[in-house]
């Protein structure tokens, strides 16, 4: 791990202009969405491939093959790595545990009654769709949508939570009224398992809140340690876009004032 810190560390530095090494500015964002795979990088907008690079050294826009130079090809390259080197964790980081955690939310639920609430089936679902609306992985890609970077603990500590505090607690209703029905028919002690459920609806919230708050602080740590490699990507970007002007017209990364 320290190797690979030290790795993407060069790889900063290598990309970094003196001009800008005493930048300290890190409110990026992403204007285009990106899918990454061993191959290939596509530059989304609205939803379709607009810039395509193969291999690192191969450059389509809107379709079209730009012939490069040798020395041109090399800023491409630098532009793809430092691509590479920075979006798949952040990607990572973003969608570890998260899965998780709300399968376990789900279990938790469903032990509290016969069958797991239909409230919380479909709030969890707009979780996990709002999740991988923003980023996503598989076995062969990564992607990531338009965001700002240094606004993405917001999604975790207000979007992502207030949706599963709310499907947790919605489930309320419908966990009561299977309590009830197996009063009706004595199965069990319904004071017990009342207070039992309250217990743990305390617990899963408290959890929800510290698994978001430290996931939130990754990300912000790890954005914060990529600020320097950002902004030379961006520094990168602009000399690539003075060799092909068509790159301008999908900017994908900005820095804001």
């Amino acid at each position: 791990m320290a190797l690979l810190s030290r790795s993407i560390l060069a790889l900063c530095l290598a990309l970094s202009s003196s001009a800008f090494s005493a930048q300290s500015q890190c409110d990026v964002e992403l204007s285009h969405g990106l899918i990454i795979t061993d191959d290939v990088i596509r530059i989304l907008d609205k939803g379709q491939t607009r810039v395509q690079i193969n291999n690192n050294n191969q450059l389509f826009i809107r379709g079209y093959w730009v012939d490069l130079s040798n020395e041109e090809s090399k800023v491409l390259e630098q532009f793809s790595h430092g691509i590479r080197h920075t979006v798949p964790e952040l990607v990572n980081l973003a969608t570890d545990g998260v899965n998780l955690g709300l399968s376990a939310i789900e279990h938790v639920v469903e032990g509290m009654s016969d069958k797991e609430p239909e409230v919380l089936k479909t709030q969890l679902q707009y979780v996990e769709r709002a999740l991988m609306d923003k980023f996503k992985r598989g076995d062969d890609f990564f992607f990531i949508a338009p965001q700002s970077l240094s606004q993405i603990d917001d999604f975790f500590t207000k979007e992502i939570s207030q949706q599963i505090h709310s499907a947790v607690h919605g489930s309320l209703g419908a966990i009561l009224v299977s309590l009830g029905d197996a009063f009706k028919s004595r199965e069990g002690n319904i004071e017990d398992r009342i207070n039992d459920m309250g217990q743990r609806m305390d617990i899963i919230s408290k959890e929800i809140d510290k698994s978001l708050k430290k996931k939130a602080q990754q990300l912000e740590l790890k954005a914060s340690e990529y600020c320097e490699c950002l902004n030379a990507l961006d520094v990168t970007e602009s000399r690539l876009q003075a060799i092909v002007p068509g790159m301008a017209d999908f900017d994908l990364v900005q820095i804001k004032s």
